[in-house]
C-alpha cells in the first residue's frame, strides 16, 4: 500500500509540475497590469466593466513590441504598488506619477509628462488664481490616494479650504460640474477629457508650472523592466504614442 501510495503521489506531483510549466508558458505570452479605471482619458471603465483609455491602448502596443499581449487588472489606486509587489500583476500602468518614495518600492519607466491644474466651474466664479491665494473657505476635491491629496492635506490648514476626497477623478470632477465643490486638483489630461464631456461647464483656473511624470512600475529586478524601457522608446520613435495622444486629445508634447 505504501508503494502504491508513493506511485500515486509521484504521479500527482508530476502533474502539478506539468501544470505549473503550462501556466508559466501561458504567462510568458501575457503581462497583466494593475490599473484603476477612474481617471479618463488615461483609463476608464464602461458600464459593462470593460476598461479602455490611453494607457490601455499603450499597454497593448507596448506588449506587441516584445511579442506579448497586455491584460488590465482593476485595482484601487492606493493598492496599485502593493498589488504589484504581491505579484498580483506584472506592472502598474494607471496614470501614476514617478516619485522618489515609489521608486523605493519598485522600478519605473517614464512615458508621459503632464501639468497639474485647478479645475473650476465655467467662468471661474470664485476667482481662483493659484495654490496660494483664492482658496480660503472654498470646497476643494481630489482623488483619494494620490500625491495631489497629500499636497492638499499639507496646505489646507494654512490656506483655509475644506477638502473632500473621492475614489476616482471622475467622481471629484463631477462635484464641480454639479456645483457641490468649487475646485478640483487634477491633471491637464483629465481636463481635456472632462471639458469635452461637459462643454462650457468647467474651466482651468490655474496650471502649475512644474511637470509631473507618468510611469510604468515593475518589480525591482524583473527582466520585464528592460523590455518595457525598450518598448516605450520604440513607441515614441515610431509615432505610436503621438498618435494615441491625438486620439485622446492629449498634447503631443506630453509624449515627445
Amino acid at each position: 500500500m505504501r508503494q502504491t501510495t508513493l506511485v500515486v503521489a509521484l504521479a500527482v506531483a508530476a502533474a502539478v509540475v506539468l501544470a505549473g510549466a503550462a501556466g508559466a508558458a501561458r504567462h510568458a505570452t501575457t503581462f497583466t497590469f494593475c490599473t484603476d479605471p477612474s481617471f479618463p482619458p488615461m483609463e476608464l471603465a464602461s458600464s459593462s466593466g470593460a476598461i479602455s483609455g490611453f494607457d490601455v491602448d499603450m499597454a497593448s502596443a507596448l506588449a506587441k513590441t516584445f511579442g506579448e499581449t497586455a491584460k488590465p487588472l482593476k485595482t484601487a489606486f492606493p493598492g496599485l504598488i502593493p498589488a504589484l509587489n504581491a505579484k498580483k500583476c506584472d506592472t502598474v500602468i494607471s496614470g501614476i506619477f514617478v516619485t522618489p518614495d515609489r521608486l523605493k518600492q519598485a522600478g519605473a519607466v517614464s512615458y508621459m509628462e503632464t501639468h497639474r491644474v485647478f479645475i473650476v466651474r465655467g467662468g471661474n466664479p470664485n476667482h481662483v488664481t493659484g495654490p496660494n491665494a483664492g482658496l480660503k473657505g472654498l470646497s476643494v476635491v481630489v482623488q483619494a490616494g494620490t500625491k495631489y491629496e497629500e499636497f492638499l492635506n499639507s496646505v489646507k490648514g494654512k490656506l483655509g479650504f475644506n477638502l473632500q476626497s473621492y475614489p476616482g477623478d471622475n467622481d471629484a470632477v463631477a462635484q464641480v460640474v454639479l456645483g457641490r465643490a468649487d475646485v478640483d486638483l487634477t491633471q491637464d489630461t483629465s481636463f481635456a477629457f472632462q471639458a469635452k464631456a461637459h462643454p462650457g461647464k468647467i474651466a482651468v483656473a490655474y496650471t502649475f508650472p512644474d511637470k509631473d511624470t507618468f510611469g510604468i512600475y515593475y518589480r525591482k529586478g524583473d527582466p520585464l523592466g528592460a523590455k518595457l524601457k525598450a518598448g516605450i522608446a520604440k513607441l515614441k520613435s515610431n509615432g505610436t504614442l503621438a498618435r494615441l495622444a491625438a486620439k485622446y486629445k492629449i498634447p503631443a508634447s506630453d509624449v515627445s
